[in-house]
């Protein structure tokens, strides 16, 4: 799998339940993680990164997906080397992806796992 495929399942998954209902969502290997129960208020971006530095997957390889803004959800492939980007925006008419150079919010891979 390569993150475009990875990104079309988000959004098989997105048209079926809106980005409103969208929980975090990893898969490293074989397993595949929905990160639910997070507390009102807490940042779904801030989540994601916590459980996986928690479980200990800084420096493996990994798909995810999250809400990152008001109708938004940024997936990613994430390896010890680099980490990929796209971005799906729910608009009235359906649904866009684009690619992302660079994700401002992401930490996972600086400073303090290198």
């Amino acid at each position: 799998m390569d993150l475009n495929e990875f990104t079309q399942i988000t959004l098989a998954v997105l048209e079926d339940q809106g980005t409103v209902a969208y929980a975090p969502t990893l898969i490293a290997g074989d397993t595949v993680q929905v990160i639910q129960g997070i507390p009102e208020g807490i940042d779904h971006r801030a989540a994601l990164q916590e459980t996986l530095h928690r479980l200990g997957l800084e420096h493996s390889d990994f798909f995810f997906g999250v809400r990152s803004g008001p109708g938004e959800v940024t997936t990613g492939f994430h390896t010890n080397a680099f980490t990929q980007f796209q971005r799906i925006s729910e608009l009235r008419q359906g649904f866009v992806v684009s690619n992302l150079e660079d994700c401002a919010w992401w930490t996972l891979g600086q400073s303090r796992d290198q």
